[in-house]
């Protein structure tokens, strides 16, 4: 004999399924929010925290992203790159085609990089 497919055993059987991860996420929720709660209050309080966070933001998307090698050397540079320009990592190279150029590093580049061109410095 077999086994007629029923729509709603189904249903409640993946509802039952379901319960139990909807249950860890709705916690994992409560916690996120447990733990910001105090950042929240704080920015509430403080405006000027919110503010210089934006400025910040807005200072770095005005660098953009990081014009490393590293995706050309991906052997060397492994796990090195951030992907997002630093303020004041930008390495100076001479370009025979412009002459000197300022290069927009991450911290983490424009670091390998001047290690790197060390010995040819000295």
């Amino acid at each position: 004999m077999t086994q007629k497919f029923s729509l709603i055993d189904a249903t409640y059987a993946l509802r039952a399924a379901l319960a139990p991860l909807v249950a860890r996420q709705m916690a994992i929720v409560h916690q996120m929010y447990t733990a910001l709660e105090p950042l929240i209050e704080h920015a509430e309080q403080h405006p000027e925290v919110w503010e210089q966070w934006r400025r910040e933001r807005d200072a770095e998307a005005q660098i953009g992203s990081c014009h490393c090698l590293c995706g050309l050397h991906r052997e060397q540079a492994e796990g090195v790159c951030t992907g997002q320009a630093a303020p004041g990592a930008a390495v100076r190279f001479d370009s025979p085609s412009v002459g000197r150029v300022d290069v927009p590093m991450c911290r983490p580049c424009a670091a390998a990089t001047m290690e790197r061109r060390a010995p040819t410095l000295a």
